[in-house]
């Protein structure tokens, strides 16, 4: 721990705050190893009047990879070989294993490599995959449906949300422009009405040519929020800043694996955004450390997870449903077989433990890549409106 930290008081969280094993909850308790990296890390994510302060809001993915007691990576040097890494090359990276459209990367050789490495070692894989448009948006809908009037709706809210995503995205400078005008997040009190009436006016602008049950409720708890005397998970928020930093992400997966060692790659700005807490279980505290990813294989390896699956779940929120179902059906033998091995990943890890795979994004994004990776049906609203 460097010298700054040590002097600076930490901000105790109690891990049960932030996380609990709800029911169907398993895994967590066990003594694994969490390796982390993490990939288009966006900082700080603010609200300006030409839009927002990044110029691509691709999702944002905290990754890596899990051993289990006794577990070990491998040697290395041996990798480097299949890769064609020079030896006296310090370390290992995405980019040296694929680069370019994700349908390349898909194809790639050495991404298979890779990829077989992690199952042929008993590695798992974890990661928190967040559509960062959806996640400052959602607070409008769950502000709403808190107030005992909207109860009725709180079935639906994963539908409400995901038609307001589809329209705010739908035009979204004009949706940014209407949110900034109100200093969005932090929506004064005073200003709740004409907000939502503004917003309501927004969403029959940009009405979608084909709706289904979740439009028309959308369009009906707006209209009717007009006279809710607040927006609960908007108070207390900052001027314009819609998402203040990862560190979430990094807390909920310490309190998720209470009883794991978590390893971070030695990043200044993560290792600043994290090290101000103290993580407490009760009265143990849950330790977690940050190393240089030249020493640690296991970071590395890390790196390729995170920067592969920030590829992916991007390509997914970007791909029409239509043209997602041609590439499919066209992959070649190359990508069949990354598509296999990231399957078995996925089904490996949700076997230790089904915590370690976090999505933070929309039923929409959710459906398409459990149709891609899976073979799951598409709902048929995403084939009609081709979203």
């Amino acid at each position: 721990m460097n010298a700054l930290a040590e002097t600076v008081e930490k901000i105790d969280i109690n891990s049960e705050n932030v996380f609990f094993d709800a029911p169907g909850t398993r895994g967590t308790e066990q003594q694994l190893t969490l390796y982390y990296d993490e990939t288009n890390n966006f900082g700080k994510l603010k609200l300006l009047e030409s839009g927002l302060n990044i110029s691509k809001s691709d999702n944002f993915v905290l990754g890596g990879v899990v051993l289990k007691p006794g577990g070990a990576a491998g040697d290395i040097n041996e990798l480097k070989r299949k890769l064609r890494v020079q030896a006296s090359a310090k370390e290992i990276k995405f980019d040296m294993v694929a680069h370019g459209a994700f349908e390349k990367i898909l194809g790639s050789t050495k991404l298979n490599y890779a990829l077989n490495w992690l199952l042929d070692h008993d590695l798992g894989i974890h990661y928190t995959n967040l559509n960062i448009i959806n996640w400052f948006i959602i607070d409008i809908v769950d502000s709403i449906l808190a107030q005992d009037a909207f109860s009725s709706y709180f079935f639906m809210h994963r539908e409400l949300k995901n038609e307001l995503y589809h329209i705010a995205t739908k035009n979204l400078p004009g949706f940014l422009s209407l949110i900034h005008k109100y200093n969005f997040p932090s929506v004064e009190r005073g200003e709740i009405s004409n907000f939502l009436k503004d917003l309501y006016a927004f969403i029959i602008a940009n009405w979608p040519e084909m709706t289904f049950p979740p439009t028309d409720a959308l369009k009906e708890v707006i209209l009717r929020a007009r006279v809710v005397p607040e927006l609960c998970f908007l108070e207390g928020t900052d001027q314009n800043i819609l998402i203040k930093g990862i560190d979430t992400f990094f807390l909920y997966r310490l309190c998720a694996f209470k009883n794991a060692s978590h390893i971070f790659d030695e990043e200044k700005t993560v290792r600043e955004n994290i090290e101000k807490y103290r993580i407490l279980f009760g009265d143990k505290e849950i330790p977690y450390q940050f190393v240089n990813s030249q020493q640690h294989f296991e970071i590395q390896l890390s790196d390729v997870v995170s920067g592969f699956l920030g590829k992916y779940f991007s390509f997914i929120e970007k791909t029409p449903t239509n043209s997602l179902i041609n590439f499919k059906k066209g992959l070649n033998q190359a990508q069949c077989n990354n598509l296999a091995a990231l399957r078995k990943l996925i089904e490996k890890s949700d076997t230790i433990s089904n915590v370690l795979l976090h999505r933070v994004t929309t039923m929409d994004s959710d459906n398409k890549s459990d149709y891609f990776i899976f073979d799951t049906r598409l709902s048929p609203h995403l084939k009609s409106t081709n979203r």
